[in-house]
C-alpha cells in the first residue's frame, strides 16, 4: 500500500469522492463494501488505488476519518469534516456538502489557470522573439551598416554585444540557465520559505492582488459557512480552515488572528488585522454574527465573490492580452528602428 500514501488527490476528484460516499451512506450499503463497490466501478487507475487502500483501512473496523487519515492522501480540512459527520450522524449530509465545496474550488481554480495561461504564453512569446532579435537580425544589420562605413547606435550595439556572447558561450550558459531556473522552481515549491515569499507576492501584486484576496475570502467563508452549520466552535472551525487556503502566508495570518481571539480579542476585529480580506467582507460577517446568521451570510458572501472573481479574471484577461501585444510591438519596433535609422540616413546620402 505505499503507492497509495503517496497519491494527492485533484479538487475535481475529491468532489466526485464525496458525492459518492454520500450516496453509499444514503443507500444503507456498509461503507466498507460501498468504498470497495466504488473502487471496483472507477476509471481511474489512481482513484481505484486510492479506494482500494481505503477499503483494506476500513476493514479494520476503523472509522472513515481514521482510514483517510492513516492513508495520508486526503487534505486535513477532508479528515476532520468527516469525523465531524461521523460524531454528529449526519455524514452523509457533510459529505454532501463537501462535494459541493470540492467542486466549487475545482472550477475556481480552473478560472484561474485558463485566465493566466494565455497571458504567460504571450510573455514567452515575447522573449523568444526579442532573443531571435538580438541572436540573429542585429548581426545582419551591423555588417549591412559596416560595409557602408556606419555603425549602429549604442543602445543596439550593446544589444549585439550582449547576444554575441549568448551566442558564442551557448552551450554552457543555457543549461547554466536551465539548472538555475529548476533550482529556484524547486526552492520556491518545496521550501516553506519559498512557498511562503510566493504566497506573500501573491497578495501584493498590483492588479492580482485584490483578486487572490477575494479568492481566499470566497474559500473561507465556504469553509467556515460549512464548519457553523455543523455546530463547530469557531476556534476549532478557523484551525480546520488553516488546511483549505493553499497558501502558507494566508494560513500564518488566520493562526495569528485564532490566537488573538483566544487571547480575548474581538473575532472580526481580528479578522480585519489579518490584512487579508476587504473591509465590506468584515462588516457583512459582523452583521451575520449580531443577526444570528453567520453561516448563511459567509455562503451568500462566498457566492457574490466566486461571481466577482469570475468577472474580473475575464475583465483581467481581456486587458492582458492586447497590452501584451502593444508592449511585444513597442519593444520589437524600438530595437528596429534603433537600426533602420542609421540605415535610411546612408541610403538617403546615396540618393
Amino acid at each position: 500500500m505505499a503507492d497509495q500514501r503517496t497519491v494527492r488527490l485533484e479538487s475535481t476528484e475529491l468532489a466526485w469522492l464525496c458525492e459518492q460516499i454520500a450516496l453509499v451512506q444514503k443507500s444503507g450499503i456498509p461503507l466498507p463494501e460501498g468504498v470497495e463497490l466504488l473502487a471496483e466501478s472507477s476509471d481511474l487507475h489512481r482513484m481505484s488505488q486510492v479506494l482500494e487502500a481505503l477499503a483494506h483501512e476500513m476493514k479494520s473496523m476503523v472509522p472513515l476519518s481514521e482510514a483517510m487519515e492513516n492513508l495520508n492522501t486526503f487534505p486535513a480540512y477532508l479528515v476532520q469534516m468527516t469525523r465531524i459527520g461521523e460524531m454528529s450522524g449526519n455524514l452523509d449530509r457533510v459529505m454532501s456538502s463537501l462535494a459541493d465545496f470540492y467542486a466549487r474550488d475545482a472550477q475556481l481554480r480552473k478560472k484561474v489557470r485558463s485566465s493566466l495561461v494565455y497571458p504567460l504564453v504571450l510573455m514567452i512569446m515575447m522573449l523568444a522573439i526579442i532573443i531571435l532579435l538580438i541572436v540573429r537580425v542585429l548581426p545582419v544589420f551591423s555588417e549591412i551598416l559596416a560595409s557602408f562605413g556606419s555603425q549602429m547606435p549604442p543602445f543596439s550595439q550593446q544589444l549585439l554585444s550582449l547576444g554575441v556572447f549568448v551566442s558564442h558561450h551557448a552551450y554552457w550558459l543555457l543549461p547554466l540557465m536551465i539548472v538555475l531556473l529548476a533550482g529556484l522552481v524547486v526552492w520556491l515549491k518545496k521550501t516553506t520559505h519559498g512557498r511562503r515569499l510566493i504566497d506573500r507576492l501573491k497578495l501584493k501584486l498590483p492588479v492580482l492582488g485584490p483578486l487572490y484576496k477575494r479568492i481566499y475570502a470566497s474559500r473561507f467563508s465556504i469553509s467556515l459557512s460549512y464548519m457553523l452549520r455543523s455546530a463547530i466552535e469557531l476556534d476549532v472551525a478557523l484551525t480546520m480552515t488553516e488546511a483549505v487556503m493553499d497558501n502558507v502566508y494566508v494560513a500564518e495570518r488566520i493562526r495569528t488572528c485564532r490566537d488573538k481571539i483566544s487571547k480575548g480579542a474581538d473575532t472580526f476585529e481580528a479578522l480585519r488585522d489579518t490584512d487579508l480580506f476587504p473591509r465590506l467582507f468584515i462588516r457583512m460577517l459582523s452583521l451575520g454574527n449580531r443577526t444570528g446568521e453567520l453561516d448563511q451570510v459567509m455562503q451568500k458572501i462566498a457566492a457574490s465573490y466566486e461571481q466577482e472573481v469570475d468577472s474580473r479574471l475575464t475583465r483581467l484577461t481581456s486587458i492582458v492580452e492586447p497590452l501584451l501585444v502593444v508592449i511585444l510591438s513597442l519593444i520589437v519596433g524600438a530595437i528596429l528602428l534603433t537600426v533602420m535609422l542609421p540605415l535610411v540616413e546612408i541610403m538617403a546620402s546615396i540618393g
